[in-house]
């Protein structure tokens, strides 16, 4: 039995987590793995819509930003973004815990202003998707940061005050 690659590894758990259909996956695969390759990690693999209501799969691996979209009628995919995350600027994104979403707004290398709305299936997903992003946009290129420590108000309450003489 042959290992397989690391996108392979990666994108099943990931659209398992999505909880997208195997008919949505076996669209939009072939697409996605033609942009990110077979070595490339996938971090999060999601649905999202755009202004149009375009029903779009977004895949954001450890470099790239890959938004396919699917025709409502005959449900054909096209590559609607491919970018180089260091191709993308203005990237914000505001998760939403009222409506189990992410509004994510960037703009591409041409210029053009792209807005998805990423809906997810619980809060978890949400903040699993929310953290992703902010490694991806927020360390810098190969530093991947610890888990962040919360420290409890009493802990904080508790230290004793510095006073230098």
């Amino acid at each position: 039995m042959e290992a397989l690659d690391t996108f392979s590894r990666t994108f099943l758990p990931a659209t398992a987590l999505a909880k997208l259909s195997g008919g949505t996956v076996a669209r939009h695969v072939q697409i996605l793995r033609r942009c990110a390759g077979n070595r490339d990690a996938v971090a999060v693999v999601a649905r999202c819509t755009t202004r149009g209501r375009r029903r779009n799969v977004l895949m954001l691996t450890r470099g790239r930003l890959v938004v396919t979209s699917e025709s409502a009628v005959l449900r054909r995919v096209s590559l609607h973004l491919n970018a180089d995350l260091h191709q993308l600027a203005d990237v914000t994104w505001t998760p939403e815990p009222d409506r189990t979403g992410i509004q994510l707004g960037l703009t591409a290398i041409d210029g053009v202003r792209e807005n998805f709305w990423v809906r997810l299936g619980s809060t978890a997903e949400m903040w699993r998707l929310d953290e992703a992003l902010r490694q991806a946009f927020r360390t810098p290129w190969g530093v991947i940061e610890p888990a962040r420590q919360t420290v409890p108000h009493a802990a904080v309450a508790a230290r004793p005050e510095l006073r230098l003489a």
